[in-house]
């Protein structure tokens, strides 16, 4: 079976679950559980866990969406946010959705021009999902995520292109205090994926370096 960075995995001679956060020479990978260490294990020796997915019945959908279009909609709020603390070792990665939109987001590390998938996945209006790990001192080599989202609602709103941009985390990024995050209950560090982009226009700019030229004499 060919494993990716993040998979969940167990041992198979011994009771340990972790994620895979590198892969080493000789077939042998990096497995980081729940402590924070990363254990180097033979491939034949892991099998992926397969989690179990949330099912809800027709009619909890239907009250869950008759409540949502009563409810102002909120345009804004998506986040990546990490998880953990550095002294403990293990980082957490999640989506994090404040918007009253549902979210189709597929996510790969890039390398060069060429790109791998990691996670592709739904994510409920104001709701979280995990979608990587990795460990706090390796935070130098984290990968840049390429992140492609798709946004829906039910409710009236104004149309929205697809977010896609690149991020990556960067060791000054953890020197930021932590935000105390509402939908996941603990603090993390967050970073915004859905703030407008800056585009001062070329008007402004235009504007901008005509109000500073030099003046003549």
């Amino acid at each position: 079976m060919k494993y990716k960075i993040g998979d969940l995995v167990r041992f198979v001679d011994e009771p340990i679950e972790g994620r895979i956060t590198s892969f080493q020479n000789n077939d042998i990978v990096g497995v980081t559980d729940e402590s924070g260490f990363e254990i180097p294990v033979l491939v034949s020796k892991i099998t992926l866990v397969h989690g179990n997915m949330r099912h809800v019945d027709d009619e909890e959908v239907k009250t869950t969406s008759s409540l949502a279009s009563n409810l102002p909609i909120v345009e804004r709020g998506i986040y990546l946010g990490i998880e953990g603390e550095q002294r403990d070792g293990l980082a957490k990665f999640f989506i994090v959705n404040h918007a009253s939109f549902e979210l189709l987001v597929s996510i790969s590390e890039t390398s060069g021009n060429k790109v791998t998938g990691l996670f592709a996945e739904k994510v409920p209006r104001q709701d979280f999902v995990q979608f990587y790990t990795a460990n706090f001192s390796t935070v130098g080599k984290w990968p840049t995520f390429h992140i492609q989202i798709i946004r829906a609602s039910m409710q009236a709103h104004t149309a929205k292109a697809p977010i896609v941009k690149e991020f990556r985390v960067k060791p000054l990024d953890l020197i930021q205090s932590k935000d105390n995050d509402e939908i996941m209950d603990t603090k993390i560090w967050r970073f915004e994926l859905d703030k407008p982009e800056e585009n001062i226009g070329l008007d402004k700019l235009k504007d901008h370096f005509i109000s500073h030229r030099p003046n003549k004499r």
